[in-house]
C-alpha cells in the first residue's frame, strides 16, 4: 500500500502521526533529506526542529543531502530506511534535485515496495500536481532549468503553512496563480497533516 503523510511543519504533528504507524515501525530508521535548505540564507532552525522532533518520538535518524548524488547512490542509502523524509526549505530547488539525482524513480519504487514517505512543506509539495502556485513564497530562480510542476504522485496541490503570520503577505500577493479551474488545492495549517494510503486522502486536524 501506498502511504504518505504530508505536512506543514511534521515538528508540529509527528507525535499524532507516529499513532498512525504500525507498531514495528515506531522507532525504525528514518532517511532525513535536508536539500531543500541547501539554498535558504539563515540558522535553518526549522530543520533542526523537524529532526529534534523525529528524534523526541524514537527515531532513528539519517541526515544527509541528494545533492550530487547518483540514483544508484540515493537507492543504496536508502536500503535500510523503513521511513523517506524530505524537509521544507525551497520547493523549486528540492523537485529539481529529485528530478536531476533520479530520486523521483526512486521514490516511486519505495513507495511501492512499502516504503512510508513524510514531507514537511516543500517535501510535501512536490509529491502533488503543481509547486508554482507558491511562486510568490519560495524563489523558483533557485531552480531556474526545473522542466516539472511536481511529481503528480497524488493528484492535488498541496499549499502548506496556510492561516500563518509567516506566509500571510506571500499568499496573498500570489493568490492570482492560485486562482485556477481543473486543479484540486488543499492548503494546510501547520496543525494539520493529510494521510494518503493508496487512494484515500484523510485531512487530520491536530
Amino acid at each position: 500500500m501506498k502511504q504518505l503523510f504530508l505536512t506543514s511543519a511534521s515538528d508540529f504533528v509527528i507525535e499524532d502521526i507516529v499513532k498512525k504507524l504500525p507498531s514495528e515501525l515506531v522507532g525504525a530508521n528514518l532517511a532525513f533529506i535536508n536539500t531543500a535548505s541547501e539554498v535558504e540564507e539563515g540558522n535553518h532552525w526549522w530543520v533542526k526542529a523537524e529532526k529534534d522532533g523525529l528524534l523526541k518520538v524514537g527515531f532513528s535518524v539519517d541526515e544527509f543531502s541528494i545533492t550530487g548524488m547518483s540514483k544508484e547512490e540515493i537507492e543504496k542509502k536508502l536500503k535500510n530506511n523503513q521511513i523517506i523524509y524530505f524537509c521544507g526549505g525551497n520547493t523549486f530547488y528540492l523537485l529539481d534535485q529529485v528530478i536531476k539525482t533520479g530520486c523521483d524513480q526512486v521514490i516511486r519504487d519505495s513507495l511501492e515496495s512499502g516504503v512510508i514517505y513524510v514531507g514537511s512543506s516543500a517535501g510535501s509539495m512536490i509529491v502533488g500536481k503543481r509547486i508554482d502556485l507558491v511562486s510568490t513564497i519560495d524563489d523558483p530562480t533557485k531552480a531556474s532549468e526545473l522542466k516539472s510542476t511536481g511529481l503528480e504522485i497524488v493528484d492535488f496541490a498541496i499549499l502548506p503553512h496556510w492561516g500563518s503570520n509567516e506566509f500571510k503577505e506571500g499568499y496573498s500577493s500570489g493568490f492570482e496563480n492560485m486562482y485556477t479551474e481543473a486543479l484540486r488545492i488543499v492548503p494546510i495549517t501547520n496543525q494539520q497533516y493529510l494521510w494518503v494510503r493508496d487512494d484515500r486522502v484523510d485531512f487530520i486536524q491536530i
